[in-house]
């Protein structure tokens, strides 16, 4: 039961990312699910790497957990913050949204299946987003928001030349400039 652990906290972010649309109007349970979320995906990797459970599957379940929550997050940001979203965020939102899909098609001719990349730069980004409504909350400023959307932006490049770049799936290559 033990080895699942990991694998079961990616499936509850998936879940909880899910409700998260449900909790919208309800602050408690929003922010409570959220972090619940942002637990979820820290200590799904420390478990599986401290008591060396890490796999494909749940690199792969933890990358799916990932994408679900950051689609989801797009949506609330787009319904609840609709008056500051500006020309600029939705460029660079549909920019993000074009490169991972685009990645993801690659990867599933090159590889035969659908592969995301845990480099350094998608977990600082994954961190940033997902302190983003924080940040939007205690500082209404466009380029505090703009920034956590560069760096992701950054990071779906790194992942896509990755995947040009190399032959070989290594699903957590740390860098494009590492092997």
């Amino acid at each position: 039961m033990k080895k699942y652990i990991p694998n079961i906290l990616s499936v509850l972010r998936i879940i909880c990312s899910a409700l998260l649309i449900l909790f919208i109007n309800n602050r408690i349970g929003f922010v409570f699910l959220y972090l619940v979320i942002g637990l979820t995906d820290v200590l799904d990797g420390l478990i599986a790497r401290k008591f060396k459970l890490e796999s494909d599957l749940g690199a792969r379940l933890d990358s799916f957990a990932d994408f679900i929550f950051y689609v989801i997050l797009v949506f609330i940001f787009i319904k609840l913050y609709f008056s500051i979203i500006t020309m600029n965020f939705i460029m660079v939102i549909l920019g993000i949204i074009f490169i991972r899909l685009l990645n993801l098609v690659i990867t599933k001719f090159k590889y035969n299946k659908f592969v995301f990349v845990h480099t350094i730069a998608n977990k600082i980004s994954g961190a940033l987003l997902y302190f983003l409504p924080v940040i939007i909350l205690f500082k209404q400023s466009n380029i505090i928001i703009l920034i956590p959307m560069v760096i992701a932006f950054i990071a779906a490049m790194e992942e896509l030349l990755i995947t040009v770049k190399y032959q070989e799936v290594k699903l957590n290559r740390k860098s494009v400039f590492c092997k």
